[in-house]
């Protein structure tokens, strides 16, 4: 992102210099706030990443867009670049005089230093004066009178002396937690801020196809997390929604939704149940059946709602509808997908192939990736009756597509989902990738997060990491768009408002399924793109899973993060694992036996070819287990647990038969005395966690390094060569080492 490259040459490439006069560091960030406008901070309009774009104030919501990094220009003053955009703060009509509004902009150099002078008055702590860079100008920044309402303006304003004077005063405050970027801390922040307003409405709510979706989102958490927080959320949430008496503003809506007449309605909530049942097999309620549920709804919505044409019929009246839509069609095409992953029964495959190649022949365009709204038959005859392109549709059969191109290899799949994506990306965002439409209204408010979890999918089971970054985009907008309770509108462009009344004067202060699409924004953005896909010759952490079922995230007393919860025909799915050129002849497991069991290693799916099985032993210490295998190319690979109780940390694949790389020194890693007798220095320049093995793939230690030197005790080691793994920040580091 070019933000972040403009800060690190800022960082690295210009001088550091802390001003004489005042106490801000380079290279520092730091929240600079109104003592005039109490509660507000710099930022940028709608935390804006274009160039030009005004610096204003707006209550503190913690985020990187109202951060701003220092970095001396060598001359006493400072740059200071967005955290959040990379810009820096600038003057703007580069004839600087009083009344210039400050916006952020390139660096040019000249137009955007800034000097810190220090308040001389005890009653405004960390109080700075911030004064315009050339020498000769005695203009500072200045909130704009009368102005203490959100978006006030900050312009130049010679110095003042008078009352006024406060408004020119500026706290200033190092938070060395920031730029918090893309990260588990953005995710999770995200989630709470929603939760905290919403989820009590959710666990009460009488709605349906919006109450399904939030469902879905509180699922692709738990997908791309692990924790067992999200499982229960969903449970309790699920709950209610099948619990009686049942129908339109009754507290349940039943288990046979039957009685909706809208079949998208159902479709929608089909894929929240058969998900749940591939994520969690069942529920603690034992009169709730996922699965059951999935397949008997999906059963009598497609029976009822098939016409003469094979597609599908969107609402059940008036009597003889032969209407048809994108948003029946393409969650019944995902649905019936799932209901043949879960079942075995193929006859869904073939269900949402049928209604695919009808959707695509009347409702698509196979030449630009646009999916078309609706349409209707008449005589035989179909007509488009509305061309318009949402979110939702573009992400349903974008998934449509995914999901038979994974089953049935067929490239014309793989050809629509990448035009589908294109066409999102170049239509339906902005110059930055960040999505423009569907930001207000009952329904609407709720499709941008349908289409984030199927552009997740597209990601991961295409293996693009080159589109990681359109996906962080618009979690990083969002996230830096909320308002000060945590909560995102839909229209994450915009700045959350503080009163939840979105700019066209839609109150979205009870509408939690609006304000739910961030979160699918978040948790459908992978963290790291280089973990789309997966060296296999490198060590793979245990939780950098693609797809899960039932296991948890959880901490260990010897490793930072690993797979628990394991429990029989539980597994965890690594896509895209590349041996390159290479053939691997072994796997080495990190496991703790607990009570013990096995895993199977299965090739594509969790009924796929069995690859290998590791036994794992009974014991209650983490442990090394290898085995043989025979591996080239790419593979989706699936980890199916048998057993219960045990754990899992790493993995890594191998080209030799001792269960050992051929480890490449490297010289981040510093080892002495080597050859050594009785300690061995380990130089490192951060946290970690090394395996040690001997010259026949035996770990013989572990233990945790630390940034600097770790001395290790290796006076009861037999003479030989060994081998040390230093594992830190999802990276693998090999030295050998002598021992005498």
């Amino acid at each position: 992102m070019k933000r972040i490259f403009i800060i690190f040459f800022f960082s690295f490439f210009v001088f550091h210099f802390s001003s004489v006069f005042a106490q801000i560091s380079s290279g520092k960030t730091y929240r600079i706030a109104s003592f005039y406008a109490a509660g507000k901070s710099l930022t940028t309009t709608n935390s804006s990443l274009d160039a030009k774009a005004d610096v204003i104030t707006w209550t503190e919501t913690n985020v990187d867009a109202q951060r701003w990094t220092a970095v001396a220009s060598g001359d006493n003053f400072f740059y200071l670049a967005n955290a959040y955009s990379g810009l820096v703060m600038s003057e703007s009509s580069h004839r600087p005089k009083a009344g210039d509004k400050i916006i952020q902009d390139v660096n040019d150099n000249t137009y955007c230093k800034w000097e810190f002078l220090p308040v001389a008055n005890g009653a405004y702590p960390n109080a700075y004066f911030i004064r315009f860079s050339i020498q000769s100008s005695d203009n500072y920044l200045y909130l704009e009178p009368d102005t203490d309402a959100n978006a006030s303006a900050i312009k130049l304003q010679l110095k003042k002396t008078d009352a006024d004077s406060i408004r020119q005063m500026w706290f200033v405050e190092s938070t060395p937690n920031f730029p918090i970027g893309m990260s588990e801390a953005l995710r999770d922040s995200v989630m709470l801020g929603w939760k905290n307003r919403y989820f009590n409405m959710l666990k009460t709510s009488t709605g349906f196809w919006g109450e399904a979706e939030m469902m879905e989102t509180i699922l692709d958490a738990y997908e791309t997390t692990g924790k067992q927080e999200y499982k229960t959320m969903f449970e309790q949430v699920y709950e209610h929604f099948v619990s009686y008496p049942a129908g339109w503003g009754q507290p349940g809506n039943g288990q046979d939704w039957t009685w909706n007449e809208y079949n998208d309605d159902i479709a929608w909530a089909v894929l929240a149940s058969v998900r749940a049942y591939l994520m969690f097999g069942q529920h603690p309620n034992s009169g709730i059946n996922y699965l059951t549920i999935a397949k008997n709804n999906y059963d009598n919505m497609y029976s009822r709602a098939l016409l003469p044409s094979g597609m599908l019929r969107w609402k059940q009246t008036p009597t003889g509808n032969q209407g048809s839509n994108s948003c029946i069609n393409g969650p019944a095409e995902v649905a019936a997908c799932y209901l043949a992953m879960a079942t075995g029964d193929d006859s869904y495959y073939e269900k949402a192939k049928k209604l695919y190649a009808l959707q695509r022949q009347y409702l698509y365009d196979p030449a630009t990736g646009k999916v078309y709204d609706s349409g209707s038959w008449n005589n035989g005859v179909f007509t488009v009756g509305n061309y318009w392109v949402s979110t939702y549709n573009q992400g349903t059969f974008l998934g449509a597509a995914l999901m038979l191109f994974n089953h049935y290899g067929t490239a014309q799949y793989r050809t629509d989902a990448n035009k589908i994506a294109e066409w999102t990306r170049n239509d339906l965002c902005n110059t930055h990738g960040v999505i423009k439409v569907c930001g207000s209204g009952d329904d609407l408010q709720g499709f941008k997060g349908i289409l984030m979890r199927y552009l997740r999918r597209y990601v991961v089971d295409l293996a693009l990491p080159d589109k990681v970054e359109w996906l962080q985009q618009n979690a990083l907008q969002a996230f830096n768009n909320r308002n000060s309770k945590g909560v995102i509108w839909t229209a994450w462009w915009e700045k959350t408002s503080e009163n939840f009344i979105f700019s066209d004067g839609y109150d979205f202060s009870n509408k939690p399924f609006g304000c739910s699409t961030a979160v699918s924004a978040a948790f459908n953005a992978p963290l790291d793109k280089n973990l789309i896909v997966k060296d296999a010759f490198s060590t793979i952490e245990a939780e950098n899973f693609d797809y899960l079922k039932g296991v948890f995230v959880e901490k260990s007393s010897r490793n930072p993060t690993c797979i628990g919860n394991i429990q029989d025909n539980y597994y965890t799915a690594y896509n895209n694992v590349d041996f390159g050129n290479g053939t691997a002849t072994s796997i080495v497991i990190r496991v703790y036996g607990a009570s013990g069991g096995s895993i199977e290693l299965h090739d594509g799916s969790v009924s796929g070819q069995l690859l290998a099985t590791v036994n794992v032993p009974a014991g209650n210490s983490w442990t090394d287990l290898s085995t043989s295998v025979s591996l080239t190319g790419q593979h989706n690979i699936y980890f199916v647990f048998k057993g219960n109780g045990f754990k899992m940390d790493k993995f890594s694949f191998n080209s030799e038969g001792n269960g050992l790389k051929n480890p490449s020194e490297k010289s981040i890693i510093a080892l002495y005395p080597n050859p050594a007798t009785t300690v061995l220095h380990v130089d490192f320049p951060q946290n970690g966690y090394a395996s040690i093995y001997n010259s026949s793939g035996k770990e013989v230690a572990f233990a945790n390094i630390f940034a600097g030197k770790t001395t290790l005790n290796v006076k009861d080691y037999q003479s030989g060569v060994y081998f040390i793994n230093i594992s830190s920040s999802n990276e693998s580091f090999f030295a050998k080492f002598l021992k005498k």
